[in-house]
């Protein structure tokens, strides 16, 4: 049963004024503690006002973008969402997107012929290092591979070579092959220079003084650097190991190694 007294007017005063008292003695203070959003497209800090709060995004689009992924739902969760979208004003969704954008941030081009200011969203600040495609062409145009260049499982096999650095299995694979026929190979020995790029083949054959190209797919990048390569080299000897003929070699020789990947 409730005490009479705790109703009574000159305790609850007395009461209040003790508490008001103690706040003055005793103001709490606030820390706020920042922390780095978790979504690795992001990155940003962010604030939050106690130690105890478990918060790891920075908002709700950077929770939604990592906690969604692999998420599946209903047919019938899919057609409330769909009805709920066609029922909103159009252009809703994008209007709230551009609201709630972060700013962008300014970068300095890294070409050094440009160095021209250029404007991307936060979390392009990392991959973002040129003004345009020319100036990424002029730069990593120069490299020994391709831009976009598809590295499959790159690294270095220790069954063929403990200081070789292979891009791909493909040519892991076509090394284990030439040495089990006992070939004398060379991995990408010479860097030729074909004019605003350069071209390093993959493997120099010194017995029969051939530089071969271990080649999946030829783009309009790939195609471009073959065709100056050999404009400009005209005697020097290069063949293509393209799809067809890896699998052809696959399937002679895959059976007969044990560590082909």
């Amino acid at each position: 049963m409730r005490p009479a007294f705790y109703d009574d007017p000159a305790y609850r005063k007395r009461q209040s004024e003790i508490t008001k008292q103690y706040y003055v003695l005793h103001p709490q203070v606030k820390s706020v503690i920042t922390r780095i959003c978790s979504n690795f497209r992001c990155k940003l800090p962010f604030q939050v006002n106690k130690p105890s709060d478990q918060k790891i995004y920075c908002g709700r689009s950077c929770a939604a973008s990592i906690n969604n992924l692999g998420r599946h739902q209903s047919v019938e969760t899919r057609m409330k969402i769909s009805t709920a979208i066609k029922a909103l004003p159009p252009g809703f969704y994008q209007h709230v997107y551009e609201s709630k954008r972060k700013p962008k941030i300014t970068l300095i081009c890294k070409n050094l012929s440009c160095k021209k200011d250029f404007q991307v969203y936060p979390y392009q600040a990392k991959s973002r290092k040129y003004c345009s495609n020319k100036c990424v062409m002029q730069i990593v145009g120069r490299m020994t591979t391709s831009p976009k260049a598809a590295k499959s499982k790159p690294g270095i096999r220790p069954d063929i070579d403990s200081k070789i650095c292979f891009y791909s299995t493909w040519e892991a694979n076509i090394a284990r092959v030439f040495n089990l026929i006992d070939l004398n190979w060379v991995y990408a020995p010479t860097l030729f220079d074909i004019g605003l790029h350069t071209y390093r083949p993959d493997f120099y054959l010194p017995k029969s003084n051939i530089y071969i190209e271990v080649k999946n797919f030829m783009g309009e990048y790939s195609l471009m650097r073959d065709q100056e390569f050999r404009k400009r080299y005209p005697d020097i000897k290069l063949e293509i190991f393209s799809k067809k003929e890896y699998e052809q070699i696959t399937e002679q020789y895959k059976s007969l190694i044990d560590n082909w990947e």
